[in-house]
């Protein structure tokens, strides 16, 4: 009996444990701001394509100040219900606005009970982060009070995770250290600050992921560029080895600062006149392709190595569309001065290189054609037990022309890229640091296109939402499991 008894208990930890690991949710921060012309069409084909990435959720950022904020929520979090699509507030307080108490109360009250509304898996606490805004921490004792049902991850990077921690209005923290120093490849030392921080605190971590980084607007005093290169592939393996409560991809749709990864839509570009940017340098340059193998990505950090589900083999190829020796640099630097960082030459972070993914089944051989001149290529990274995402790159050395990413095994082909050609053309005489990211799946009616344009159908295999990433209510959940399975077997 008593035998029966550990094994039921020890069958409801093993039932907590797989609970807590389904509970992973991925977001995508969306500027609010750059969907100002949105109707109900732009929002049900934004949150289509997400859903299709395997994105559960909007942190929609949202400054306070511009009349239109409300309009626009109410038709997002409208068009969201019908979609099953979820979303929540990330309150900006770096822009132009602060936000007081009471219209953060305010918004809140209007938004955060929705049925599209964000909550924690297996609880009904609604999600509120920030972008900055440490200042106005003694705001959300109150805010709170009035609204017990938030759950609040704020991003307050300025701060270390281990004095954060201690105050208990914050319930876990987003991290926005998602880009290297200088021309150093990213490595998880913050991630790992707080994990630690909030691992002791029982508290989740909000882990951000980027591919890039590019600013030139002069109405913000940006200009500048954070190491890009192999960033997205090498941030989704730490991912993997960090296994975090959540992640936020930074971002969907922030062309100011070149880290999106939804659609160009020209409705959302004005951006770039506003921050008075010398030129649009998101113009022609998608990063769909960024967006091909999430549904794979996802499934894997969902539900472990391998676990991730390959509707089609596929290439994606992404780079920059001049040299750095080829146009000025301005005044873009290397690295931010506001940032507390040293400077230096942007062609010191950023490299002349085409860089490349395939999602394969299994190994395969990659060629890699600049301007004609076709050069077989080995694979830098190799997924274990040879399916999933394979990694490599190439130099240009100096080689100008179209470029063509092509993916064969034993002889049949498998997938081509046929990407934008690289030239030694200057937009408005600088250079534009922008990455230039295309794709092709197997079987592609047109598989040598230069449009990044990615459709899926079905959602990732991502083992639906867990009981909560905290202990209690998964343990008592998975005892009950255990326990009622035990009574079953004749307890």
């Amino acid at each position: 009996m008593a035998n029966l008894i550990w094994l039921t208990v020890l069958l409801g930890i093993a039932l907590t444990l797989a609970l807590h690991v389904q509970a992973k949710d991925v977001f995508a921060h969306f500027i609010l701001d750059n969907g100002a012309n949105f109707t109900q069409t732009h929002w049900t084909r934004d949150f289509t394509t997400a859903k299709s990435a395997s994105i559960d959720a909007f942190a929609l950022n949202t400054g306070y100040g511009p009349s239109n904020t409300y309009t626009l929520l109410n038709d997002a979090f409208t068009v969201a219900a019908t979609l099953d699509f979820k979303l929540f507030l990330s309150l900006d307080y770096s822009g132009d606005g602060h936000w007081p108490p009471d219209q953060v109360i305010k918004i809140l009250q209007n938004y955060s009970n929705h049925p599209a509304y964000y909550k924690l898996p297996g609880t009904n606490k609604s999600l509120v982060s920030t972008f900055e805004g440490y200042e106005s921490l003694n705001d959300w004792t109150n805010i709170k009070q009035k609204l017990p049902h938030l759950f609040f991850v704020p991003d307050w990077s300025a701060q270390s995770p281990a004095s954060l921690v201690k105050d208990t209005v914050v319930d876990g923290l987003l991290s926005w250290d998602a880009w290297p120093y200088g021309s150093d490849m990213m490595n998880t030392s913050a991630d790992e600050r707080y994990m630690s921080a909030l691992k002791g605190a029982n508290k989740p971590y909000i882990m951000p992921v980027s591919p890039w980084f590019y600013t030139d607007m002069v109405r913000y005093q940006k200009n500048w560029v954070w190491q890009g290169d192999d960033l997205w592939s090498v941030r989704w393996d730490q991912v993997m080895e960090l296994e975090p409560e959540f992640l936020e991809i930074l971002t969907w749709n922030d062309f100011g600062e070149s880290h999106y990864i939804g659609p160009l839509h020209e409705n959302e570009l004005g951006i770039f006149d506003y921050g008075q940017a010398p030129f649009n340098y998101a113009e022609g340059m998608p990063h769909d392709g960024w967006r091909a193998f999430l549904e794979f990505r996802v499934g894997e950090y969902k539900n472990g190595s391998g676990m991730g589900r390959i509707e089609r083999e596929g290439v994606v190829g992404w780079y920059r569309l001049t040299p750095g020796w080829a146009c000025p640099a301005g005044l873009t630097t290397g690295n931010a001065v506001s940032q507390g960082q040293r400077t230096l030459p942007p062609g010191e972070v950023l490299t002349d290189t085409v860089f490349f993914e395939a999602l394969l089944e299994s190994n395969a051989q990659v060629e890699v054609s600049i301007g004609g001149v076709n050069r077989s290529v080995g694979w830098s990274e190799t997924p274990q037990g040879g399916r999933g995402v394979y990694y490599g790159h190439v130099p240009m050395d100096n080689r100008t022309g179209e470029v063509v990413v092509t993916v064969s095994r034993d002889g049949r082909f498998v997938a081509q890229m046929t990407g934008e050609s690289i030239t030694t053309n200057c937009p408005d005489k600088l250079t534009n640091w922008n990455a230039w990211v295309g794709s092709a799946m197997a079987n592609d009616t047109n598989a040598t296109t230069s449009k990044a344009s990615v459709e899926k159908s079905g959602a990732a295999v991502s083992g639906g939402r867990g009981a909560g990433f905290g202990l209690w209510p998964g343990l008592m959940l998975g005892l009950g499991l255990g326990l009622g399975l035990g009574m079953g077997m004749g307890l």
